[in-house]
């Protein structure tokens, strides 16, 4: 079958990795029935499509009819739904129910093949709710669907369009001084985000897998402290670096958790005082053919964030 006679369903189409994988597959031929609450915020994605290659899709995923009209005439599924904390929405609710939800109905309309994103180190030991909802996600995949592949990706970064080191950027503009959780201990393998949408192109293809659950990380693990080091140099900016007891950024998120967008909350607490590296149990993104790149191939971007721009 053609890439251009496969309609491949995607669920969570605002969120960032999903931006990069939609890019990818259209480049690859895909068509896409794409599902999202609010489909005006990926109105731009349609400029790197062919004219119907697209489409978009108003979506309740806790909706059945909803989510049938994607599926529906679907020959592959991804799900990029998740959230890092709580809202109106619990995390059993989007990374534990709605995968069960999803399953089960991929097989009703006889859907081929199902992607499912989910995050590294998952566990239903873990302290964290987000961690424990997302290895029960899992588990209702492996029960509900037989051809599904589980993608957990360390933290994701992009063309200097990613949360992670824009939030830092933001800091460092209106203060000198920035909070290290912990002393900043915790280690991370960063991923590329064209390295984890090349990595579900390449599930698309596989027939006949012999793995199913791949670890995405990148080439090299840092601690929270050298990231913030080295993105500190690269933008040109000396800030001081601060140690904030576990114990003080425990107590301050617990009110910090009801603004809007909680800069951090008790839950991602217990995230951050684990490491977020490949565990080795599982096969990582070279198993698939990709070299994934270093945090290097990203410092150009970084030149926005400085004072003055690309020209300082």
């Amino acid at each position: 079958m053609q890439n251009n006679e496969k309609v491949v369903g995607i669920f969570g189409g605002n969120s960032f990795l999903a931006k990069y994988t939609i890019e990818k597959l259209c480049k690859e031929g895909y068509r896409m029935k794409i599902g999202t609450r609010k489909p005006w915020l990926v109105n731009q994605i349609r400029t790197a499509a062919a004219p119907g290659q697209i489409i978009l899709m108003p979506t309740n995923v806790f909706n059945p009819k909803s989510v049938e009209e994607v599926l529906r005439d679907c020959h592959t599924v991804i799900n990029f739904c998740g959230q890092l904390f709580e809202k109106k929405t619990s995390f059993l609710e989007l990374h534990s129910q709605w995968p069960e939800m999803l399953s089960q109905m991929s097989n009703k309309f006889g859907i081929k093949q199902l992607i499912h994103i989910s995050a590294l180190n998952s566990s239903k030991n873990h302290p964290s709710k987000y961690m424990q909802s997302k290895m029960l996600g899992e588990k209702k995949i492996q029960e509900n669907f037989e051809n599904y592949f589980i993608l957990r990706p360390s933290l994701i970064v992009g063309n200097g369009d990613d949360s992670f080191f824009s939030t830092f950027a933001t800091i460092a503009n209106f203060s000198p001084i920035i909070p290290l959780p912990g002393g900043g201990g915790t280690k991370f393998s960063p991923v590329h985000a064209t390295d984890c949408a090349n990595a579900i192109v390449k599930l698309l293809e596989t027939e006949n897998p012999k793995n199913r659950i791949f670890e995405a990380t990148g080439p090299s693990n840092y601690s929270l402290r050298n990231l913030i080091e080295i993105f500190l140099q690269e933008i040109k900016k000396r800030r001081l670096l601060v140690s904030v007891p576990w114990s003080i950024l425990k107590l301050q998120s617990y009110f910090l958790q009801y603004l809007p967008k909680p800069p951090i909350t008790p839950d991602q607490i217990l995230l951050l005082q684990h490491n977020s590296v490949a565990t080795g149990k599982y096969p990582l993104l070279t198993t698939l053919g990709i070299t994934p790149q270093d945090i290097q191939s990203i410092f150009s971007f970084w030149k926005r964030f400085r004072v003055g721009g690309q020209f300082n």
